[in-house]
């Protein structure tokens, strides 16, 4: 297995666009130069979840949900499930290497200190595992054009009409008690509470939007311990997931 991961890992390195982040991330920087640290975070944060999720998609859903490669190796002695979880991950290693590339030399232009560079690097790392294991449980079932447009729909729903969605539906049924359905539906999201997460870490005095309005108001705060469970959970279970679903695929 370990061959295995080291195999993909290099698989996705030799796709060029698997550099982009090497070279978006500091050009990305520069829009942002002169302005508080926070600031800087924070915003490179939100472009990289609406930037990164496509490019991890479009990068990994091809490799994942190839079905001649994977019949070929769900035929040696071994359970094809933990060969395809050693695929993703080595995806996930292959993609991670550019983006900390990407999160130094950004840094290094702003001049950020050590701790607003680690959380950015931090805050980069878990957004990328998270849409791996969403690749690799979508590309465990599905050819890879239906795996890509999954994966999309989902980008669309946890990044792009999340916020949206939510606060039109604390505003809309405000005359009734929503907590138990409102903290879970926030709690589903950690994409969402990883950026929370930075602003309170940062001590940003900025919006945090609806995600951080509401767990303040029914949590106190949103601390490291809890976004790091939820995104500890959320990527268990994409990755266990994604290695049911193959182990149990049409091959």
């Amino acid at each position: 297995m370990g061959a295995l991961w080291l195999l993909y890992a290099r698989a996705v390195l030799r796709n060029p666009w698997a550099l982009s982040p090497a070279l978006l991330l500091p050009l990305l920087s520069l829009a942002f130069a002169g302005r508080g640290e926070a600031v800087v975070v924070v915003s490179l944060y939100a472009s990289l979840s609406l930037l990164l999720p496509p490019l991890v998609l479009a990068l990994s859903t091809p490799l994942l949900a190839a079905r001649e490669d994977w019949a070929f190796w769900a035929g040696m002695p071994r359970l094809p499930g933990g060969l395809y979880l050693a695929g993703v991950l080595g995806v996930g290693v292959g993609l991670s290497l550019p983006l900390w590339a990407g999160v130094a030399l950004g840094a290094a232009l702003l001049g950020l200190s050590g701790q607003a560079a680690g959380l950015l690097g931090l805050a980069g790392l878990g957004l990328l595992w998270l849409w791996v294991g969403l690749a690799g449980w979508v590309g465990a079932g599905l050819e890879p054009a239906r795996a890509l447009g999954l994966g999309l729909l989902l980008w669309g729903l946890l990044v792009v009409a999340y916020d949206p969605l939510l606060l039109l539906l604390a505003v809309a049924l405000r005359q009734y008690p929503l907590e138990g359905l409102l903290l879970p539906a926030l709690l589903l999201n950690p994409i969402e509470l990883i950026r929370v997460e930075l602003l309170r870490a940062l001590e940003a005095p900025v919006l945090v939007g609806p995600t951080g309005y509401l767990l303040k108001e029914w949590l106190g705060h949103t601390g490291g311990g809890l976004t790091l469970g939820v995104g500890l959970v959320a990527l268990g279970l994409a990755l266990l997931g994604a290695a049911w679903r193959f182990a149990w695929r049409d091959r």
